[in-house]
């Protein structure tokens, strides 16, 4: 089915199949339906992010769960994911689901609109998929992100790339969203265009370098002078005499 179709049908099938199995049920199938409305390969959209096993991986915009789920399965019990998003309502709809998969290294985060706000400081990944075009505060929240890096950590952008099939203003241009990131501090460690036309969009805290980094300022310098030595032809007793 062509991608533009989906997209057009899909508010009708969501209302459709709550209508009939109910709200609670269609939560369980939610994630589903939406990876079938945006029509990308998960697995390979993970490889290209760098999500392996055992990772701590940081989510934004978590939604329902439909790329945490299958985050989760893949970095397995030694790993964990901790999906955030600004709304109760689906971090709610989110960790039952987790639990329904039985996929107890799912960890939901409130987050804020430019903090992501995640406990740890030491997670190897942020992605954010299908969701940094609706950031009204992407430059801070970028920013804010940092914090909860490691040293070598990184944040990936996954969304629709608007130069290869859908025209409009709501998804946001590769070069949109490295201004983005270039003013946050980021720089483009990996660019993937090829997969389900997406943009996968690896970024990474700019390292300052010591040509760049601010120079301490040295104590200041104290010079003593050895004065030459003076021949007085008079002698310094007479000097003193009236």
């Amino acid at each position: 089915m062509h991608r533009a179709v989906r997209f057009g049908l899909l508010p009708v099938v969501v209302l459709a199949v709550a209508a009939v199995v109910g709200l609670s049920a269609y939560s369980a199938v939610a994630p589903r339906l939406r990876a079938l409305s945006w029509d990308l390969d998960i697995e390979r959209a993970m490889d290209a992010a760098g999500v392996a096993q055992g990772m701590v991986v940081g989510e934004a915009g978590a939604g329902d769960g439909y790329f945490t789920l299958p985050m989760a399965r893949r970095v397995g019990s030694e790993g964990a994911i901790y999906a955030n998003d600004i709304s109760k309502r689906v971090l709610t709809s989110l960790a039952e689901n987790a639990r329904r998969e039985q996929l107890p290294n799912v960890h939901t985060v409130e987050g804020a609109i430019d903090d992501p706000r995640f406990p740890r400081q030491d997670l190897e990944l942020v992605v954010v998929v299908h969701a940094f075009h609706d950031f009204s505060k992407p430059v801070e929240w970028l920013v804010n992100a940092r914090k909860y890096l490691r040293p070598g950590g990184a944040v990936a952008i996954i969304d629709v790339d608007p130069d290869q099939g859908r025209h409009d203003s709501h998804f946001w241009t590769r070069e949109r969203i490295l201004e983005y990131a270039a003013s946050a501090g980021y720089e483009k460690a990996k660019l993937v265009d090829d997969i389900s036309k997406h943009l996968i969009i690896v970024l990474k805290p700019r390292v300052t370098t010591g040509k760049n980094r601010p120079q301490a300022v040295p104590p200041p310098a104290y010079v003593f002078l050895r004065l030459p030595k003076v021949e007085c032809a008079v002698e310094p007793a007479a000097l003193l005499q009236p």
